[in-house]
């Protein structure tokens, strides 16, 4: 008999307390894309990388490509490239393109070149800034608010955000109409 028939034999008979199984731990339900993705201390990276999670670099990110829900670099951490996130926090360096819809912070630690465009920047003492800065307004982050963010990267493969999406298809009767418009004075012109 082996030792299961043996445990279920001796509950059935009373002859003791059956062995309960621990409860499974609950499934972690994880959408794709949604993971965080980190590049370690000593770890030197280079290419695309695209998350709607985070991405903590104290590492270096050579000619990197990033899209991330949030980005953080820590203060052994290096980025040269362009990023699109929604939230920045930088203690290392960056050099390239950054554009953010929300905020960035600046740690005293943080060195940044290049390009920033954000909706708001936050810097502590000590940090350094030889960037262009563009801080957009609420107003302006609207329509093409949002196209002259994403004109400051070099490649059409950042994916467009469903907000922006969103922005467009509202924006698209409008389009038209003034199209149409155009067409029509053009045409009355031509015929007068």
């Amino acid at each position: 008999m082996t030792l299961n028939e043996q445990s279920s034999a001796m509950a059935a008979a009373g002859g003791g307390a059956a062995r309960r199984r621990p409860p499974e731990p609950p499934v972690r339900l994880v959408r794709p894309g949604n993971e965080d993705i980190t590049i370690g201390e000593n770890s030197v990276l280079e290419g695309s990388f695209d998350t709607r999670g985070s991405m903590f670099v104290d590492g270096a990110a050579i000619n990197a490509d990033l899209n991330a829900g949030f980005l953080s670099i820590g203060t052994t951490g290096r980025v040269e490239g362009q990023a699109l996130v929604e939230r920045a926090e930088i203690s290392g360096a960056f050099d390239g393109t950054l554009v953010s819809s929300g905020e960035i912070i600046l740690r005293a630690s943080a060195r940044i070149d290049g390009d920033v465009k954000c909706a708001r920047l936050v810097t502590h003492r000590g940090a350094i800034i030889a960037a262009q800065v563009r801080i957009v307004e609420e107003g302006e982050r609207s329509g093409d608010g949002v196209a002259a963010m994403l004109a400051g990267f070099q490649t059409a493969r950042a994916p467009l955000r469903r907000g922006l999406r969103r922005r467009i298809r509202k924006a698209m009767p409008v389009a038209w109409g003034a199209v149409l418009a155009l067409a029509l004075i053009g045409g009355a012109s031509l015929i007068a």
